[in-house]
């Protein structure tokens, strides 16, 4: 099993806005790089006070120096949580996605790295934030190829409904679902190295002798047919 951690790890504080559209939407905010704090890292804000409303989001940035990563299969990102407040819980449902923050390599995070996201570019489904202990994203093939055949690695962390783009508000009044991280704990890529890869025989061969099944190599292999 191998374990990366991260190299940079902060969030950028989306600008208020007056809805939820522009919200959603806001080119730029106040970043907040190289956290260490138990902290608001991922949030909705919303609050419709008299004479207009205050709608702001924060999304989460986290950089992965990935040179070493030549291979490798069953990546996950993990990271301890320090509080969630969804109600129902799913509203803290949260998403990995693509981010070209701090210039793609890793540098520090600016306010205008706020929209810097590809929700194009999904590497993870709808993750539950649980309130308390390790929140774990089963990351997608999309991200082990980048991750593999790149040197950075570049995810950021947003409410599902965020990463979504959804029209609809997720609240129907004022309130927030805020994800709180624990950014003083270490964020890491966790994975099955590939010197550890399928190792048993397969139709009688010797896995010393089997370079790939079904063109995937070998070294990638974790299970055939779900049998480690």
């Amino acid at each position: 099993m191998g374990t990366l951690a991260s190299n940079r790890k902060g969030f950028i504080t989306g600008a208020s806005s007056g809805s939820y559209s522009a919200a959603l939407n806001a080119t730029t905010g106040t970043a907040s790089d190289s956290a260490t704090n138990s902290t608001t890292a991922i949030q909705y804000f919303k609050n419709t006070g008299r004479g207009g409303g205050t709608f702001r989001f924060i999304r989460t940035f986290i950089h992965f120096d990935t040179s070493g990563i030549t291979g490798g299969s069953s990546f996950q990102l993990q990271l301890t949580s320090a509080g969630a407040n969804g109600n129902p819980s799913s509203l803290s449902n949260t998403t990995a996605i693509k981010h070209t923050a701090g210039s793609s390599n890793g540098g520090e995070l600016a306010n205008a790295d706020f929209n810097n996201i590809d929700r194009n570019t999904t590497y993870s489904s709808a993750t539950t934030f649980g309130s308390s202990g390790t929140v774990t994203f089963t990351l997608n093939a999309t991200a082990a190829s980048q991750i593999i055949n790149n040197n950075d690695f570049n995810v950021a962390l947003l409410l599902s409904h965020d990463a979504g783009a959804e029209e609809e508000d997720m609240l129907e009044e004022s309130g927030d679902v805020t994800n709180q991280i624990n950014f003083g704990s270490a964020i890491n890529l966790t994975y099955t190295d590939p010197a550890s890869g399928y190792t048993h025989k397969v139709n009688s061969l010797a896995a010393a002798s089997i370079g790939k099944v079904n063109t995937v190599a070998a070294a990638s292999i974790g299970k055939v047919n779900t049998v480690d």
